[in-house]
């Protein structure tokens, strides 16, 4: 079922989306539809703003939603309706934090978006308004959202936005980001992972089962470097002992299974439904 209706979706050559939250409450005000296309409020409806896409085609008339500085032209607004209240460091989500029910559907209504306008999800093209700065050399005023998840505020603001390009992507693909369960038969795709403490947000989920990115495990834990020799990893988790185990490629990537993982470190692998993460120790 589509979340945006066909007339909100004019014609028009827009190269990307950036992501938001409005740092208010759970309902969209007058104030915030008029900066943002698109708005999530707190129960997952989505709200049109007050300006058309279309208005952001050309900007030098000055009427058009002003989401994000000196980047609005040929850009889409998606904003969260949360946060208030928020600080960043030490973080706190403030009374009224962002929901993965919000983050979900902001990651269907840039699905649509994006299909809508032909963009190809990448780090410039689909972005948070935290990552403006460093993915399109724009500098901004110390913008911060929606890179923190504060049901996961151990992912880096790197990982939070290589996590939501993937539900868009999956979202493109028609696969489920909620809680749908995972079929088997479907391709890898990117989760979460969380291993002796440690998040990373590119282990995958294959043919019912799950895997860790093994240089980044390694590397993360303070383990020596892997070494690969045709289909299986050598590595060290202790310093003395070594381990051999099977090697998937995905790619250029490399995985280990997170079971067997999760045998050397003498625990066993769970899944957090509610946050779609493999859990290690």
């Amino acid at each position: 079922m589509a979340l945006l209706n066909e007339e909100w979706l004019p014609a028009a050559r827009m190269k990307r989306i950036i992501t938001h939250w409005t740092v208010g409450g759970y309902a969209a005000n007058d104030f915030e539809r008029e900066h943002y296309h698109f708005l999530i409020e707190g129960n997952g409806k989505v709200v049109r703003g007050e300006k058309s896409i279309v208005d952001n085609v050309n900007t030098t008339d000055g009427l058009y939603a002003a989401h994000t500085l000196n980047a609005n032209q040929e850009s889409i607004g998606v904003c969260a309706c949360c946060m208030s209240g928020a600080v960043e460091r030490p973080f706190r989500p403030g009374n009224f934090p962002l929901t993965e029910k919000q983050y979900l559907v902001m990651a269907g209504v840039v699905a649509e978006l994006c299909r809508a306008y032909d963009i190809v999800v990448t780090p410039q093209t689909v972005l948070g308004h935290g990552e403006v700065q460093i993915n399109l050399g724009i500098k901004q005023r110390g913008k911060w959202d929606p890179m923190v998840l504060p049901w996961d505020t151990a992912l880096s603001y790197t990982q939070v936005g290589t996590y939501f390009r993937s539900l868009v992507t999956r979202a493109l693909e028609g696969k489920p980001n909620d809680d749908q369960e995972i079929a088997a038969e479907d391709p890898p795709i990117l989760v979460k992972a969380r291993v002796k403490g440690k998040t990373f947000s590119d282990a995958i989920l294959d043919d019912g089962s799950s895997y860790l990115p093994i240089y980044s495990l390694a590397k993360a834990l303070g383990w020596q470097p892997p070494k690969i020799t045709g289909g299986s990893v050598m590595f060290s988790a202790s310093g003395t002992v070594k381990h051999t185990l099977a090697l998937k490629r995905v790619g250029a990537n490399s995985y280990v299974s997170a079971r067997d993982i999760a045998e050397i470190l003498g625990t066993t692998p769970s899944w957090e439904k509610a946050t779609r993460t493999v859990v290690v120790g």
